[in-house]
């Protein structure tokens, strides 16, 4: 059964939450067949008679409750939950280390915990999440500033004491269950979280990396070792080159999604390096990035699965690298063109004749005009 609710009265509002929406998920089994019913109701309770009183609660997502607080919450998970797997608490801005340190106790199966925005999340905390929450599948830090790289240490259950030297490390732990780490905006990580994560996480296959300036292509050579990886975001970390983006290829790692927009050291030769060893790519994100027509007509190459291409913004993209694209990408179904001023309305007419059906653009209208 899924059950979604929102809008809490009075009491709720008084109590915990406000301005808030709470989405609740339910397992509903009738002779092996699992149904699913919605309903939305206006919940006059307060946190802890929802996690209490609703059986088989499996996803909680508490998104901008402002006035959630540590005492709230441990006293909403004070007996252990055997059913929640997903808890989200982005933007729970009182949250803090202890009341994750408390609950954690209680939330053995959580599977994905989302702390986005929690700012006072610090790096005490992650030594607890490895230790108590051992099912998590997906952690999601976002713009924790606190975080840094001996977090990422704690996270990885790897100190300084038990690294062989400045590149390698012994995992006492090694966590084969986590496959997501989401680190955007957490701006005083630098390379070094990098090799923690590289050998702490072999099973990680997606990783938010985006405005984490302090990563440079050190890290992704840390990061090129770790096979099953299938998706990363580097938006706007300023300091990657074509240098680092040749370490991912050079590993031959079967990437589906790559976001390098905004790193304006990027250009052809980066693209030329994709072509080579990142063939696998679904989604890739160039945007603001200093690339030619000469790159695009690199990946228009090798790229045959490419279905989204993200080059808004970089302008020094005319017609024949918007060509090269539409005549050998077949896949695609999504381009971004936005402030490409050298593509003209002409060219943009060609690729939707030459392209397959159901081909969205992003444009300005304004940029194409006559």
């Amino acid at each position: 059964m899924l059950l979604t609710a929102s809008q809490f009265g009075k009491e709720s509002r008084r109590n915990c939450i406000s301005n808030a929406t709470i989405a609740l998920c339910f397992r509903a089994l009738s002779k092996g067949v699992s149904n699913e019913f919605r309903q939305v109701l206006s919940l006059q309770r307060s946190l802890r008679e929802v996690t209490l009183g609703v059986p088989n609660l499996e996803r909680l997502t508490l998104t901008g409750c402002y006035n959630l607080t540590d005492e709230k919450l441990i006293f909403a998970f004070s007996e252990d939950n055997y059913s929640l797997t997903e808890l989200n608490l982005s933007m729970c801005k009182q949250i803090t280390d202890r009341s994750i340190l408390k609950i954690a106790q209680h939330l053995k199966f959580l599977q994905s915990l989302d702390l986005g925005g929690c700012s006072n999340i610090t790096n005490s905390l992650l030594t607890t999440v490895r230790l108590q929450l051992k099912k998590l599948k997906r952690l999601n830090l976002r713009s924790c500033r606190n975080i840094t790289d001996s977090g990422i240490a704690k996270l990885c259950g790897q100190t300084l004491s038990n690294c062989v030297d400045s590149t390698h490390c012994i995992n006492e732990e090694p966590n084969k269950v986590l496959e997501y780490l989401g680190l955007q905006d957490c701006q005083k990580l630098t390379d070094e979280a990098l090799r923690y994560i590289s050998v702490g996480f072999s099973n990680m296959k997606s990783i938010n990396l985006s405005f984490c300036s302090g990563i440079t292509d050190v890290g992704l050579k840390h990061l090129s070792t770790i096979s099953q990886l299938n998706e990363l975001n580097l938006r706007s970390c300023v300091n990657i080159t074509d240098a680092g983006i040749k370490y991912l290829s050079d590993a031959g790692l079967k990437l589906r999604s790559l976001d390098i927009s905004f790193c304006d050291k990027i250009g052809d030769q980066s693209l030329s390096y994709i072509s080579q060893g990142l063939c696998y790519l679904h989604s890739l994100s160039l945007n603001s990035c200093s690339i030619t027509d000469d790159g695009l007509m690199k990946i228009a190459q090798t790229l045959n699965d490419l279905s989204m291409l993200n080059i808004g913004q970089c302008n020094r993209i005319t017609d024949k690298g918007l060509n090269a694209i539409a005549e050998s990408c077949r896949s695609l179904r999504t381009i971004d063109i936005y402030g490409c001023t050298r593509i003209t309305n002409i060219d943009v007419h060609t690729m939707l004749a030459v392209s397959k059906p159901f081909i969205c653009f992003d444009i300005c209208l304004k940029d194409l005009s006559s």
